[in-house]
């Protein structure tokens, strides 16, 4: 009896440790999945926290990236906004003084065309020849929604006027009066020596205005030949100076393209919100179209400005050049004709003065348009930087008025002085 209790006793003491010893290995194995857990959330805590600061690192990096890029922006915008602002303060200081003088002569229905408008947009543009008025009519029409194209360079410049944009030409005085009072209104000026230049050389040098060659050389050129007479095809800078002095003195045969810009546009009458230059014609542009909430053209002219104008005058200028054969080819040879053209195109550099007109006087004959219009890309030189052609075109304008005589340009500081003031430019240089 005694030993089976001492027995049993015994069993149950091997049980009890036994049951110790199971809840230690237990609590052990606990302690270790426990560690490994940790260790696993410790590490996978660790490799998340250095992706999640490589990831903020590369938001920061963007973010700092589109705040530098978003300051340049701003400092650009801000620094325009000055320009356009000391633009409309120089306009208004120099009209309150001189307002009366400074009314221009053009008659109302010549001026009333010049102006182009928008009721949904509410923007008014005066349209101002050799100021870039060729490319802001074709943008126009894409503004005001009469036209589809994307880009205005995706119009012919032939397609300029027109295109169902609507003009002051209609209009009751008191809705003009209203529009010019509540509509955002800019136009686009440029050096007033420049502009008289421009538009020798593309009117007068290049023959589209033959009639008025020929009104030019009868009353500016003594004892002239019967063919210069009969064709215009020959008139001096000098002489078409002389001839604008006298339709600015005498106010008859005047042109569009040769009128003052004053009285062209109004200025002192109109009061414009924003005043562009030709000079600066790609960023004025773009921000102006900014200003009047037209970012998406904006931003796509951004991108296609400078290249995209020098092939718009290519192609513009090869059309007129072919046209002009025929019309003129019993005054000048296509030979002839076709070096002037080149000859313009060095002018305004857009290909280089130093490559020589490519073809004989026998290869002219068979010319094609397509053969002169590669020509003209294969002779674009010096002209693809922007400082090289800004000097071309300098050096054609100086050597152009070097054949002014003093009083001529006495004369012609005298025509063009409101201009200068009333735009900012210095009216005793050329330069």
């Amino acid at each position: 009896m005694i030993s089976r209790l001492r027995s049993r006793n015994s069993l149950s003491k091997h049980l009890r440790t036994m049951v110790r010893r199971n809840r230690l290995r237990s609590s052990l194995l606990c302690c270790l999945l426990v560690t490994c857990v940790l260790g696993l959330m410790w590490f996978r805590f660790r490799g998340n926290s250095y992706l999640d600061m490589d990831h903020d690192m590369g938001h920061s990096l963007t973010a700092r990236q589109s705040e530098v890029t978003n300051q340049e922006h701003n400092e650009l915008d801000d620094a325009l906004s000055r320009v356009h602002r000391d633009r409309r303060e120089r306009l208004r200081e120099v009209c309150r003084h001189r307002k009366v003088t400074y009314l221009g002569t053009s008659p109302e229905e010549a001026v009333r065309q010049h102006f182009v408008f928008d009721s949904n947009s509410q923007i008014v543009y005066c349209a101002m020849e050799k100021v870039g008025s060729t490319f802001w009519r074709r943008l126009f029409q894409i503004l005001a929604g009469k036209s589809k194209s994307k880009s205005p360079f995706d119009l012919s410049p032939a397609d300029a006027l027109g295109g169902n944009v609507h003009t002051f030409s209609n209009l009751p005085f008191y809705i003009i009066t209203g529009m010019v009072t509540s509509y955002k209104k800019f136009v686009f000026v440029r050096n007033p020596f420049e502009r008289l230049f421009s538009g020798y050389v593309d009117k007068i040098f290049s023959m589209a205005f033959s009639h008025y060659g020929k009104y030019i050389v009868k009353t500016q050129r003594p004892n002239a030949s019967q063919r210069s007479i009969n064709c215009g095809h020959d008139v001096t800078f000098a002489e078409f100076v002389k001839y604008f002095i006298q339709a600015e003195r005498t106010r008859k045969h005047r042109d569009g393209h040769f009128l003052p810009m004053y009285d062209h546009c109004k200025p002192c009458q109109v009061g414009y919100d924003y005043i562009g230059k030709l000079e600066t014609i790609q960023e004025d542009t773009i921000y102006i179209l900014n200003q009047l909430n037209f970012t998406s053209m904006a931003s796509r002219l951004q991108n296609e400005f400078v290249d995209k104008t020098r092939n718009d005058s290519y192609s513009d200028q090869t059309n007129l050049l072919f046209r002009f054969i025929k019309m003129h080819q019993k005054c000048i040879s296509a030979h002839e004709l076709q070096k002037i053209f080149w000859k313009k195109e060095q002018i305004r550099g857009l290909i280089d003065p130093d490559i020589r007109f490519p073809f004989s006087e026998a290869e002219s004959q068979k010319l094609e348009a397509s053969q002169y219009l590669k020509a003209l890309h294969r002779s674009v030189g010096r002209t693809k930087d922007n400082k090289m052609a800004k000097e071309f075109r300098r050096a054609a304008l100086l050597q152009a008025y070097a054949t002014i005589s003093r009083t001529d340009m006495d004369a012609l500081k005298e025509i063009l002085k409101p201009d200068c003031e009333i735009f900012g430019y210095d009216c005793e240089s050329v330069q």
